[in-house]
C-alpha cells in the first residue's frame, strides 16, 4: 500500500498533515475538528437479483479510519445493515461472513419449502 501526506484544514488544530492511504477515496472539506478526519474507502455490495426490481445492491461494506479518534483509532471495515454502520475488526468480520453462510443455508431450506407449498396450492386448484 503506498500513501501519500495531505493537509487538512481544522477549527481546533489548524492544518493537520495526515497520511492518506491509497485506498481513500473520501473527500476530507467537510472535517471541521481533527478527530472528525476520516478516511473512507470504495464500497462494494452484495448484488441480489429480484424478480420485481432486477439486481439489488445491498449489505455494503468498505474501509474506515480515523487516525485521531478518541475510541478507536484502527483501520476498521465497516458494513451497512439494519439502517446503521456498523464497524468490524477482522475476526468480527470472518463471524459475519460465516453467519452470512449460515443464512444462505437457510435461503435454500425456503427455497425448496415454497417449491413444495407452490406445488400444494397448485395441486388443490
Amino acid at each position: 500500500m503506498s500513501a501519500r501526506t495531505i493537509t487538512i484544514p481544522t477549527a481546533d488544530h489548524g492544518d493537520v498533515h495526515v497520511v492518506e492511504p491509497d485506498w481513500c477515496s473520501a473527500d476530507h472539506t467537510g472535517e471541521a475538528y481533527r478527530e472528525d478526519i476520516e478516511h473512507s474507502g470504495a464500497e462494494t455490495h452484495l448484488v441480489v437479483y429480484t424478480p420485481c426490481h432486477g439486481p439489488v445492491r445491498t449489505l455494503p461494506v468498505g474501509f474506515l479510519w480515523r487516525p485521531f479518534s478518541p475510541t478507536n483509532d484502527k483501520i476498521m471495515a465497516t458494513v451497512l445493515t439494519a439502517g446503521d454502520w456498523h464497524e468490524f475488526d477482522p475476526a468480527d468480520l470472518d463471524r459475519a461472513a460465516d453467519a452470512l453462510v449460515e443464512h444462505a443455508a437457510t435461503l435454500r431450506v425456503y427455497a425448496r419449502q415454497l417449491a413444495v407449498l407452490q406445488h400444494k396450492a397448485g395441486e388443490s386448484r
